[in-house]
């Protein structure tokens, strides 16, 4: 039996971009369910001091990763996802949300990820043209 609507997604965000409270990473669509989410530092932070943060939705913005602390933190470090799924009824963002930051951020890069699963419920004539495309 294979996995379908299984879906891995990844995107780069530059702590440069980033400022106090939530800071939209991605959208994702009503009916989908986040199986786990996390972060990975793929460049160091230089410039601030200080840039801790949580990973969550509009719904619960830690629900993925609680205060990471980004500034101690060196090139591969992994913030892993807390267990828990959450379940989308409507379309939502998964969020970065800036706790503290002091001073200002001149350097930085996170790769945040996300495994999903595409619960719409759409009939197999969708699914099938879908899958083609």
């Amino acid at each position: 039996m294979a996995l379908n609507n299984v879906h891995f997604i990844e995107k780069e965000v530059e702590a440069t971009a980033l400022s106090a409270g939530a800071n939209a990473v991605m959208t994702l669509p009503a009916q989908t369910v986040i199986l786990a989410a996390g972060v990975e530092v793929t460049e160091a932070l230089a410039g601030a001091s200080a840039l801790t943060f949580d990973l969550g939705t509009g719904e619960d913005d830690d629900e993925f990763v609680a205060a990471y602390a980004m500034a101690s933190k060196s090139v591969g470090a992994v913030a892993p996802s807390i267990p828990g799924v959450m379940y989308l009824t409507a379309e939502d963002t998964l969020d970065i949300t800036v706790d503290t930051l002091t001073g200002t951020a001149t350097a930085g890069k996170l790769r945040v990820w996300a495994i999903i699963c595409d619960v719409d419920g759409r009939d197999a004539d969708e699914v099938d043209r879908d899958y083609l495309a």
